[in-house]
């Protein structure tokens, strides 16, 4: 029987028989009382701007929402600025974002909810540039923390607040063949500093090569950078007085599938110029101009947003698999392109993509991206994501619900807002092929929340949880050795993610399971189990084939039983020594057996008595004082024949296995001993079960046992006056060792 229709069945058997559900201290801890990102506000001012050689006045007041035992309150002042005067109270080392210096005070306090804390002091302007003056409150948990900002451009006498707003030059249309025209080039590379301090190349931006002189610009052509940032432009290398060009390259992050911009202007792209190389010899091709931002530049921050774009498209449109077809949809005559809003003086209280319908956004394709970003690795992809679905399905799955402000561990209104958050979250962490999700210093961990992990919903609040989606996500796209134990069983690659997700419109995980391959039907069942979110799942066990699961979840076992023949389903704590109870139920009628030994070293076993001319269902459950503790398991069916006299059985029991069974005819009043000896110096112990027709099945507790004789020992047990005549089972229960064990009825 497939395992399919066999959970079916025993569907409605495990709520007959109250199996559906874990114990109830088993329960997911309660939500945080405010989610990181939102537990404070943070306000920052200057009192003026100031020019190089001033001072001005810098307050941060950051107010916690709730009571907070561990609050840090960070305040990063750039390197155009010194403190004259530092905030009484915190502590003050230097640090550096990307190549950029800052000076980092720090704080950690008890905060009270609705207690304003107040920091001042003078900061005096040291460089012209720009000046970001970043302020950060968190409460000790991984995620974003709650930002404030004073933004200065320092000028050498008088400053402005604020970035200056300098859009390019409106661009005319031109052919790819443009970049290659002429008979002199330019080549070079277009790097930035990323946030760990490497230089890296800028992919896939624009780059237009002019001529500049007295008489004004002329354009010669234009190219987009490869991979490694690197590009070459060609153009006629003559000048009408038969001099060389003088060239200047102007860079910008942007193509055909994404631009960054400060603004939803069309033409407000961040933009940025070298300095002219005079007089490029004609005819050559040797030329090279190379471009990097400048540090803490507001280039250097595009240039970061417009990478992790690349990573995102370049890890999608592979995952699509049509190399010929590089649109993030695949068979479009123009492809969408998405906007990214930054500007590094912008505060949002969340970045947010626009599907259209938001009346905060300008249109539709659009991201609006908090000042911070740049710094958060995987917002990008988060946010690129949602346009992946929008621009995939025709619209964003909506119910109505107001989705609202999210964070990956606290339940959303609905399913259908978890999985839009949460498809976002694994196209971020799939397009890194890490496990957490990253913001700048912190990360979450996707892949190994399971039942009981702290902080973690389960059922139906962990289907209203984006992380929890992702985790399913993540679960049945990875292989080998990102693999968890139990139920992480997938292996089909991001591929089949996506293939799957463009099959059709899903308003939720339900609905996306439910367009994979039928083939994967056990997969999906056993990752959204690994993730907590079913309320029951049911497995069928194999004869002899022992496996390992955790306890107190709400999983049930199953097997079938073969006529006239004893069964025995066993279970024994795992390594970390929690006792672990097991408890057995016929389908449709009769009463639960338990086996509950003491002792957490002692294998609790049930012995199904032989059923005349029908084969049953019966189903198991685990549990124990220790949640998620592991266990094994095992269900055995006797052979047929009986165990004679004076005819002794040898046969294996490997590493892993837990109990064995045979039968042997004894009639009432007459003696009867049985013997197992090890082969193989393993440590053994025998039982012998008398049948009762007044039940269906039999614990532990009802079998006569030898005394233990401990490892290589025989164990003897005799039945001196037997009540009834019958067929008994006889158990041997393997404690330790492995190999072949001899079994006599002497």
């Amino acid at each position: 029987m497939s395992r399919r229709l066999m959970a079916t069945i025993l569907a409605g058997v495990l709520a007959a028989v109250g199996l559906t559900t874990a114990p109830a201290h088993a329960a997911a801890p309660g939500r945080p009382p405010c989610d990181p990102g939102d537990c404070f506000t943070v306000e920052v001012s200057l009192d003026r701007a100031p020019g190089v050689g001033q001072s001005a006045r810098l307050t941060v007041v950051v107010t916690p929402k709730q009571d907070i035992p561990d609050a840090t309150t960070i305040i990063e002042l750039p390197e155009t600025m010194r403190w004259a005067t530092p905030p009484a109270g915190l502590s003050r080392a230097a640090a550096t974002i990307g190549r950029s210096p800052v000076d980092r005070a720090t704080r950690t306090w008890r905060a009270r909810a609705g207690k304003p804390v107040r920091y001042e002091g003078v900061v005096t302007a040291v460089a012209p540039g720009p000046a970001s003056i970043r302020v950060q409150a968190r409460d000790g948990r991984p995620g974003p923390g709650s930002d404030g900002l004073a933004y200065v451009t320092v000028g050498a006498e008088s400053s402005v607040f604020g970035m200056p707003r300098k859009g390019r030059g409106r661009r005319t249309e031109r052919s790819a063949a443009t970049a290659a025209a002429g008979d002199t080039c330019v080549q070079g590379r277009v790097t930035h500093v990323r946030t760990d301090g490497s230089i890296g190349g800028v992919p896939m931006a624009e780059v237009d090569a002019f001529d500049t002189d007295a008489g004004g610009r002329l354009m010669l052509g234009w190219a987009e950078t490869d991979a490694s940032g690197g590009y070459k432009v060609c153009f006629p290398g003559t000048e009408e007085d038969g001099t060389g060009q003088d060239v200047t390259i102007e860079v910008s992050p942007a193509n055909i599938y994404w631009t960054v911009g400060f603004s939803e202007k069309a033409d407000d792209i961040y933009t940025d110029a070298s300095a002219p190389t005079q007089d490029v010899p004609p005819g050559t091709s040797t030329t090279v101009i190379d471009y990097q931002s400048a540090g803490g530049d507001p280039m250097e921050g595009a240039f970061r947003l417009h990478s992790a774009a690349y990573d995102t498209w370049k890890a999608y449109t592979g995952w699509l698999n049509d190399p010929a077809d590089d649109c993030w949809k695949p068979g479009e005559q123009n492809c969408r392109s998405v906007t990214l809003i930054w500007a590094p003086d912008r505060v949002l209280p969340t970045s947010y993509y626009c599907p259209g319908s938001n009346p905060e956004c300008a249109g539709r394709f659009q991201i609006n991206l908090d000042a911070s970003i740049p710094l958060a690795k995987m917002t990008v992809p988060h946010e690129l994501g949602h346009f992946i679905m929008d621009y995939t399905y025709g619209l964003m799955p909506s119910d109505g619900t107001d989705c609202g402000k999210h964070y990956m561990t606290t339940p959303m209104s609905s399913t259908v807002c978890a999985w839009g958050e949460g498809w976002a979250d694994w196209v971020a962490v799939q397009t890194y092929d890490e496990t957490h999700y990253r913001w700048y210093t912190t990360g979450l961990d996707l892949e190994s929340p399971h039942w009981f992990s702290e902080g973690w919903p389960t059922r139906a609040d962990a289907s209203r949880t984006e992380g929890r989606v992702a985790g399913v996500l993540i679960d049945l796209a990875d292989s080998g050795t990102r693999d968890e134990k139990y139920w992480d069983l997938g292996g089909l690659g991001p591929e089949a993610i996506v293939a799957t997700f463009r099959k059709g419109v899903a308003q939720d995980l339900d609905d996306f399971l439910n367009l994979l391959d039928p083939q994967h039907h056990d997969l999906a069942q056993a990752a959204l189990f690994q993730n907590a979110i079913p309320a029951q799942h049911v497995e069928d066990l194999a004869d002899r084939t022992p496996t390992r699961r955790p306890a107190n979840v709400p999983l049930q076992t199953a097997f079938m039983t073969t006529p006239d023949r004893w069964h025995v389903m066993a279970a024994v704590a795992g390594p970390d020594g929690a006792d672990v109870d097991l408890a057995t139920t016929p389908h449709g009628s009769g009463a639960t057996v338990r086996s509950a030994e003491l002792a957490a070293t002692s294998t609790d076993f049930v012995a199904v008595q032989p059923s005349p001319a029908t084969r049953n269902w019966f189903v198991n459950s685990v549990s124990s004082d220790a949640d998620y503790e592991e266990y094994g398991m095992e269900v055995t069916e006797a052979p047929a024949g009986n165990l004679e006299a004076g005819t002794p059985q040898q046969f294996p029991m490997a590493a892993g296995r837990l109990v064995e069974v045979r039968t042997t005819w004894i009639e009432k009043g007459v003696p009867a001993t049985l013997t197992v000896v090890p082969r193989n110096g393993q440590d053994l112990d025998l039982f012998v079960m008398a049948p009762d027709p007044a039940v269906w099945g039999l614990p532990r507790s009802a079998a006569r046992k030898s005394a233990s004789g401990g490892p290589n020992k025989m164990e003897r047990l005799t039945i001196s006056d037997p009540k009834v005549t019958g067929l008994y089972a006889v158990v041997v229960v393997r404690k330790a060792g492995d190999g072949d064990v001899l079994l006599t009825r002497v």
